[in-house]
């Protein structure tokens, strides 16, 4: 009976260290109004354009991904670093500066600051393209 209840308390304690040891993921920005979402292009037949506003809390990272379109954005508040896979070196956007990544370069979005961040962007995609693709 004793060594039943120490197996059991070793394992409890295993599984509680082995918890704490893996790294935390980050939070996932979050969208938090669409202001267009899929509405045609004027005069581009097949293009369509999502506009929408993202809360980024503390250290919030978008993932990889890319997009089938290029994505316009604007940070309103904030910071955001968007770190490029195709080699391009990585650009922090500070409140009140745009950025543009075109379509298909895999890259990651992260809050740097330290408080919420908030930013808006607008994608111009192939009509029925989803508007984030992740990537590996």
């Amino acid at each position: 009976m004793i060594r039943t209840i120490a197996v059991g308390a070793t394992a409890a304690l295993l599984l509680a260290v082995s918890a704490d040891a893996q790294p935390a993921r980050p939070p996932k920005p979050i969208p938090t109004h669409v202001f267009l979402d899929h509405v045609p292009l004027s005069g581009v037949p097949g293009k369509n354009t999502t506009m929408l506003a993202i809360e980024w809390p503390p250290n919030a990272s978008s993932g990889r991904h890319y997009h089938a379109g290029d994505e316009y954005g604007l940070v309103t508040e904030g910071a955001l670093r968007i770190t490029y896979y195709n080699g391009k070196p990585p650009l922090t956007v500070t409140a009140g500066h745009a950025y543009r990544t075109p379509a298909g370069v895999v890259h990651e979005t992260r809050n740097v600051a330290s408080r919420m961040t908030y930013s808006i962007s607008v994608l111009v995609l192939d009509r029925g393209k989803p508007l984030s693709i992740p990537a590996k």
